[in-house]
């Protein structure tokens, strides 16, 4: 992953080189005028080389192996090389903006007179140089509608975008100066799918009239110039459309068209099924913008961007450079509707407008308001902040107008693009809205919508390319790098600035909000730091074209500013952090010897808790050993108490009773082994006397001997059980 040091160096590889050479081989006396001729596919950058009509293509991630190499003093750094792409059919036609769609495929060429699209190889990766150096491919490259927009003089494009909701990622979009977008598929560019007029008076003019006449049925004031895509919403027309196939839904893309004098139309629409029953397409506009202003906010309008959130926020841009935020909102409820353009109390209560909004996409509203939120008045020139923009009404078309590029790596941040360089501008509302369209509609209160449109905006001049004095030097195109966030800027000189957006401006750190019913948190210190050291401007960075000389007086001004900057901004807030730091550090160090005073009474009470604790346990031990004395001397004196009762217990009868069966049974017992002792010795003498006188006669058998000897000892075992058990029986008597 390239790092933001080494892309640092890429204005120093051989391909920045070669586009300061192609710039040095433009003939002289060209209009200076702000142009996009960069971009990016995923790490590969694109840059448009207007002298051989070619794409220039550096893989970013070689811009660190090569700057190492150098770093290391290597001859020959293999790792600066970059691709060259040719085209098939090379434009004719003067290009000033270069874009790609969402997957990478297409890059589309455009200029006042003409649009292109270039079929990007499949194996970019494979087609880069194996060796240091230039690489030469060839890709394939078609003319969209060359019979109108290329050989039509009387229509001029005003700008060109891909369709974000093309299932094939090949529709493009085309906003001509006869006030009609026409929607073309690249694979079949020879006519547009879908003509859409907008303007005041599209109802006049037919469909065939705006393809083939070519005539511009719109005053200069009127003019269509930029157009814009809003948050895609599901189309409710067509569930019974049998174009909805396999359950697929239908989008519908919300477009914002921008006209001169400030008007915004709007009208949705797909590319996604283009079936002769589709829903026509119903223009709104202008839509009503509140509060109202007596030049519309401006009559020069020249440029329009949606940001990504809902309820959608337009922001629409001026020559001037006055940048005007609006959010789009329902109308509000009247008494006299038809009385509605003088009541001025149309949007009285904007947090209420926004409560009642929807946070969901959905349809443009005919009756919906633009509500103008802030305007900003950008710097134009940096010798003096109070300057703004001056346009010269005999410059050519574009000339010193302002371009708006939105920041894919945030949503609440876009550039702001114009003849004096690049302004930076962040818009907390939009993430604020975020966060209230995540949240369920109970818990959203009116403080909180309050605070949302109480957000201020940050804004701050990123790179100065010129001053009033100077000659024009606009920026010939910006791109965001997203890892890590990075800004390339392609200068009228050929340069390429980096930029790291980390280090820009952020919008004022959050404090807690509270109230009497809610317990006070106290903020975090940290937080209070943060807000200390929150810039409100900064000096800009400077990039003059080669040959700029300035007057003393400018150079002492220029210095001014950058001292006074680094003194408010810098050292002021520092010194006042400092302050607030020793100021903490001394509190601390005060808490801290008042924790050491408390630990020492803490390990004095526990040195004395220690002594009690061990002579309490000295004393339950022998509490302990008094407790098993007195316990057996009560048992003594129970048994003894017990035992010269002169009553007996129910046990002892019962025990008595079997001591007198036991007795019974030994002398039973005792009786049987008696006679069983004489039957023996009978028995014995018998039986030796009748084996001495007839040895002949038969004796017992050896089972039969082992018989009697198992009967005896059973006897024996049974007779020596009762002796002890009488014994036993004694003992206990007698005891």
């Amino acid at each position: 992953m390239a790092t933001l040091r080494s892309l640092a160096g890429l204005n120093n590889s051989q391909f920045s080189k070669i586009i300061k050479e192609q710039r040095n081989r433009q003939p002289k006396g060209q209009v200076k005028k702000v142009r996009s001729l960069l971009t990016t596919i995923e790490h590969y950058l694109f840059a448009w080389d207007k002298v051989d009509c070619c794409l220039l293509v550096k893989n970013l991630l070689d811009v660190d192996t090569w700057a190492e190499g150098k770093k290391n003093t290597d001859p020959k750094p293999s790792a600066d090389r970059f691709l060259k792409i040719t085209l098939t059919d090379a434009p004719v036609f003067e290009v000033e903006n270069v874009q790609t769609n969402l997957d990478g495929s297409l890059i589309v060429l455009n200029g006042p007179q003409g649009v292109a699209c270039v079929e990007l190889p499949s194996n970019l990766p494979s087609l880069e140089a194996k060796q240091q150096g230039l690489s030469v491919k060839s890709a394939r490259s078609v003319y969209i509608d060359q019979k109108l927009l290329l050989c039509n003089s009387r229509v001029r494009i005003q700008e060109v975008k891909f369709h974000p909701g093309s299932p094939t990622n090949s529709h493009l979009v085309v906003l001509t100066s006869d006030n009609c977008i026409r929607i073309y598929d690249v694979f079949n560019p020879s006519r547009p799918e879908k003509t859409i007029p907008v303007g005041p008076k599209v109802g006049n003019h037919s469909l065939h009239s705006s393809m083939t006449s070519g005539q511009t049925f719109s005053s200069c004031l009127d003019e269509a110039v930029s157009f814009d895509f809003g948050t895609p919403f599901e189309d409710t027309r067509s569930i019974g459309d049998p174009q909805k196939r396999d359950g697929v839904p239908i989008f519908l893309f919300p477009v914002y068209v921008l006209l001169t004098n400030g008007d915004v139309y709007t009208f949705s629409c797909s590319v996604q099924s283009n079936s002769s029953r589709a829903p026509k397409i119903s223009v709104i506009g202008p839509l009503l913008m509140q509060p109202a202003a007596l030049d519309n906010y401006g009559d020069d309008a020249c440029s329009l961007l949606c940001l990504p959130v809902l309820p959608p926020v337009l922001v629409i841009a001026n020559r001037t450079g006055n940048i005007h935020h609006a959010i789009l909102l329902p109308r509000a409820a009247t008494d006299d509707d038809d009385d509605s353009d003088q009541n001025p109390n149309i949007a009285d209560d904007l947090e209420s407008l926004l409560s009642k909004a929807s946070l969901t996409a959905t349809d443009v509203k005919p009756d919906s308001v633009l509500h103008v939120t802030e305007t900003l008045e950008l710097d134009g020139d940096i010798l003096d902040g109070n300057e703004s923009f001056s346009t010269d009404e005999n410059a050519a078309d574009n000339e010193g107008a302002v371009q708006l590029r939105r920041d894919p790596a945030c949503s609440s941040r876009y550039f702001v693009v114009h003849d004096y360089g690049v302004h930076g501008v962040v818009v907390p509302l939009v993430d604020t809205l975020s966060e209230l369209a995540s949240k369920p509609d109970s818990d959203v209160d009116q403080d909180e919508t309050k605070r949302v449109m109480l957000a201020e905006t940050v804004v701050e001049f990123i790179l100065c390319s010129r001053t009033k004095s100077s000659a024009a030097a606009p920026p010939q195109g910006i791109v965001v790098y997203p890892l890590p966030p990075t800004l390339l800027v392609l200068l009228d000189s050929a340069d390429i600035q980096v930029i790291s957006l980390s280090r820009l401006l952020k919008p004022a750190v959050k404090t807690v909000q509270t109230t009497s019913t809610t317990k006070v948190e106290k903020e975090p210190f940290d937080t209070i730091i943060r807000r200390q050291l929150q810039r409100t401007h900064s000096q800009p960075k400077l990039s003059f074209p080669p040959g700029t000389e300035l007057k003393v007086a400018e150079v002492v001004k220029l210095f001014s500013r950058s001292v006074q900057t680094l003194r408010e901004e810098y050292i002021m807030k520092q010194d006042a952090v400092r302050e607030a730091l020793e100021k903490k550090s001394r509190l601390l160090e005060l808490h801290l010897l008042q924790q050491f005073d408390e630990l020492s009474l803490i390990q004095q009470s526990k040195e004395e808790l220690t002594g009690v604790a061990h002579q309490l346990a000295e004393k339950y031990e022998d509490s302990m050993e008094k407790q098993r004395s007195l316990t057996e001397r009560v048992e003594r004196v129970l048994y003894e108490i017990q035992r010269r009762s002169p009553f007996m217990t129910d046990a002892e009868k019962q025990m008595g009773q079997q001591l007198r069966l036991l007795e019974t049974k030994l002398h039973s017992l005792t009786q049987s082994l008696e006679s069983l002792k004489r039957r023996e010795q009978l028995y014995g003498a018998n039986a030796i006397q009748q084996q001495d006188r007839n040895t002949t006669i038969g004796h017992l058998s050896e089972e039969q001997k082992t018989s009697v000897n198992e009967a005896l000892a059973l006897q024996s075992a049974d007779i020596a059980g009762l002796l002890r058990s009488l014994q036993q029986v004694k003992k206990k008597l007698a005891a």
